[in-house]
């Protein structure tokens, strides 16, 4: 196995300083010996970085609609936890032809299914939190508390593993969240129980989120690597769940358009989990949690826009607090990693 690989993105510099004499003498070193420091990051990378971010973007609203059509209709309405089974299935059968010929997109590794227990537990258990959170709480308070994933994820992220981040970085954080929190509609009325639930349910996303970059480092893999892995382990332990959750629909009577759907859905699936993975594991959870505020607004909006929504002022404030957070956030992410990969060098 190879050696683990420290995630450094977004991390307070803590290197300690050299002496004063070593940089006396590092500056009287003639020219030909000094070391070169190392350029910003490749173009090549920022590019392929910003292209499965849009990807994500891209099958996100592909999903929401999608979904939104899907449950619709009466009997697949009572059956959440299959699609999401069934979009997991799709996942693992698109990277499976993706590592066969003539494609050969990455080579696959086998892991031992133990060593993937922690992140499909934590998949399992944010997918059926997160419905009984919807079920419990208003819509509301279901969307206002998924603001929380992202302080959840600074949060675990410093308790497990000591990973800090500016305050600029935290200061950027706290604007983005506001700004979602203010396009929420919909009453936020909610009883203990539902608020209990509702933690649980983004603390089991953060923890997903978290661990899919650690098994990253652990394993020395790629995203796509880890989520063949995960993929049929995730749809089994679903499995126990649903006679609790989910009604068995007569696909008969399904409507051949809404089945069709969704198929497509289950195609937006699998690049939805393929980009998260190359996100996270390009970047970070924090990082990919802004994106998904930045996608919650850009959903939003296209909601509006397509009912002929007027916005509120705090509606419009909301909008340009989030985008703001979420530009300033990146740009400092970006900063960060530049010097971080600099000083390793």
């Amino acid at each position: 196995m190879a050696d683990k690989r420290p995630s450094i993105e977004g991390l307070v510099d803590n290197a300690s300083p050299r002496a004063s004499e070593e940089l006396q003498d590092l500056q009287e070193l003639p020219t030909y010996e000094k070391s070169v420091q190392p350029g910003p990051e490749p173009l090549r990378e920022r590019l392929i970085t910003c292209f499965w971010i849009a990807l994500n973007t891209f099958s996100t609203l592909g999903i929401v609609f999608l979904s939104k059509r899907v449950f619709s209709d009466a009997q697949l309405h009572n059956c959440q936890l299959m699609v999401v089974m069934w979009h997991f299935t799709a996942t693992g059968l698109v990277l499976y032809f993706a590592t066969k010929a003539p494609l050969r997109a990455f080579k696959p590794v086998r892991l031992n299914p133990w060593d993937m227990l922690p992140v499909c537990a934590f998949f399992a258990g944010y997918v059926v939190l997160g419905n009984l959170s919807l079920t419990f709480n208003s819509i509301g308070f279901y969307q206002l508390s998924k603001v929380m994933t992202t302080p959840c994820v600074v949060f675990l992220n410093f308790i497990l593993f000591r990973k800090t981040v500016t305050r600029y970085m935290l200061a950027s954080i706290v604007v983005t969240c506001m700004g979602v929190a203010l396009t929420i509609k919909g009453d936020t009325k909610t009883q203990m129980l539902g608020i209990i639930i509702a933690c649980m349910a983004f603390s089991s996303t953060a923890l997903y989120q978290i661990w899919i970059g650690k098994k990253i480092e652990d394993f020395a893999v790629s995203g796509p690597q880890l989520l063949l892995n995960q993929a049929p382990i995730s749809v089994l332990l679903l499995i126990p769940f649903v006679p609790f959750f989910d009604s068995i629909p007569d696909l008969s009577l399904v409507p051949t358009n809404i089945l069709f759907s969704v198929f497509a859905s289950g195609t937006f699936a699998s690049l939805y989990n393929l980009s998260q993975f190359l996100i996270i594991g390009r970047t970070s959870a924090l990082t990919f949690n802004i994106v998904s505020h930045i996608k919650s607004i850009l959903i939003l909006t296209i909601g509006w826009y397509s009912e002929g929504t007027r916005l509120s002022t705090r509606e419009m404030c909301g909008v340009a607090l989030a985008l703001s957070g979420g530009w300033v956030y990146s740009h400092l992410t970006l900063k960060a990693r530049q010097q971080q990969q600099q000083q390793r060098k």
